[in-house]
């Protein structure tokens, strides 16, 4: 046997090891209940955290810039911290959803969506009044597909594929169960188009800075480019725009599904420019969610580009090397 195919006997070994161990998890947390399994994830997550430093210096960076005067310096590496382990407990929150959360249940987890917004999402669903409903890379951001359909909305929901098939499969189970069609991001251009002509609702992710032809905008006080495509949308099919997301209530398995901003197609139809218009109004929109809570927000990824992350962890890099600089 040749080299290459042992290896990829090896590879898929450790596939099939790695997507049993997610499914045991999944049990071991339902054994434990929600405040053992989140104990345990959080303290898994903080000694990780530790150990990657470029994340770590990274989070702190980014976190301790975009923030400005908000917080202060000494509780940016707090904030950097507690963000990477809500990140980690996605994963919990995954394996728990599975068996505590389904149509009779959702509410009691903070699942509902509020008043009145549930009830003018219903309304436009019912009229074929297109909608896009926007969130970021922020709190349990993976259950929202769930928490949508049981609340009634139907909406296509974009997502970014995982690299472990087992795990990707896993995952679009639970969050597609309650009715929400979720639409890989490689179908997202032709896919969203036929779900808003036919008066339906779609939601994005619309935090990541552009590639190219993105519009020149300053997100949490710093310069990155804004993706144009919600606007497009929102401009071509004649869509409302609702800003929303959910957050982690104490820490727990309960959560509280926050609307942010919500535009009227009504409204942005006399602006001299309704794409940038439409993406300015829902950065800010964003911003308003993350800073509510910014320990929920994944300051670890890079928002503003590589570039600008790399030159502010060179920035504090040089900061703490500083003459007076005294280490916590």
């Amino acid at each position: 046997m040749t080299a290459e195919p042992k290896a990829r006997r090896w590879v898929h070994l450790v596939l099939w090891l790695g997507h049993i161990h997610r499914r045991l998890l999944g049990v071991y947390f339902a054994i434990l209940g929600p405040s053992i399994s989140y104990r345990v994830s959080a303290a898994l997550a903080r000694l990780l955290y530790r150990l990657l430093d470029p994340i770590r210096a990274r989070s702190e960076a980014q976190c301790a810039a975009a923030l400005g005067q908000a917080v202060s310096s000494d509780e940016v590496p707090g904030i950097a911290e507690r963000a990477f382990v809500q990140r980690i407990w996605d994963l919990t929150d995954l394996a728990l959803a599975d068996r505590l959360i389904h149509a009779g249940t959702y509410r009691r987890y903070g699942g509902g969506i509020p008043e009145p917004d549930r009830t003018r999402l219903l309304d436009a669903q019912r009229r074929g009044q297109p909608c896009i409903l926007v969130t970021g890379y922020y709190g349990p951001f993976d259950l929202l597909p769930l928490f949508l359909g049981y609340n009634g909305i139907r909406a296509g929901v974009v997502y970014r594929p995982h690299a472990n098939r087992a795990f990707d499969a896993y995952r679009n189970r639970i969050r597609g169960r309650s009715g929400c069609e979720l639409i890989p991001v490689d179908r997202a251009a032709g896919r969203l188009g036929e779900i808003l002509e036919a008066g339906g609702t779609v939601a994005v992710l619309a935090d990541q800075p552009a590639e190219r032809h993105g519009t020149p905008v300053t997100f949490l006080g710093l310069p990155t480019t804004a993706m144009r495509s919600v606007g497009l949308l929102a401009w071509r099919f004649g869509a409302d725009v609702v800003v929303s997301g959910i957050r982690r209530i104490n820490d727990e398995f309960r959560f509280e599904i926050v609307v942010a901003d919500v535009l009227d197609h009504r409204e942005w139809q006399s602006w001299e420019d309704p794409v940038e218009g439409v993406t300015r109004r829902y950065l800010r929109g964003l911003e308003a969610l993350i800073l509510g809570d910014p320990g929920q927000y994944l300051w670890c990824y890079a928002r503003w580009g590589d570039d600008l992350a790399r030159d502010l962890v060179l920035d504090q890099l040089g900061a703490r090397d500083a003459p007076g600089h005294s280490p916590a």
